[in-house]
């Protein structure tokens, strides 16, 4: 659903953290991890494909220091609800950017 609303500002996208570490060619879906500034959201808990994936960017504060996977290894595979804005592409894949506020359900 969120690969549809890209260019859409300010808007709620949710899925369950599947990974994170990601550069333009690669990333991680197994512990531990390495970077607090972005992870991967899937439509399953148990995706592992990153081309089925969403990258959301981790802006600094709060939701940085709430949801990425190094401070909080226990979200992996946890739903979580992000509102930012969806962008065409974050390491070549749809992403989420600005993140202004998240919910871990």
């Amino acid at each position: 659903q969120a690969k549809a609303s890209v260019g859409e500002e300010d808007v709620w996208v949710s899925g369950y953290v599947v990974g994170g570490d990601l550069t333009s060619a690669s990333a991680s879906f197994d512990a531990p991890f390495s970077s607090r500034t972005n992870l991967l959201l899937g439509s399953r808990s148990s995706t592992s494909d990153k081309g089925a994936c969403i990258a959301v960017q981790l802006p600094s504060g709060s939701v940085r220091d709430m949801v990425n996977l190094v401070d909080n290894p226990e979200i992996l595979g946890r739903r979580v609800a992000l509102k930012g804005d969806v962008v065409a592409s974050y390491y070549g894949l749809v992403g989420i950017k600005n993140v202004v506020d998240y919910v871990v359900e």
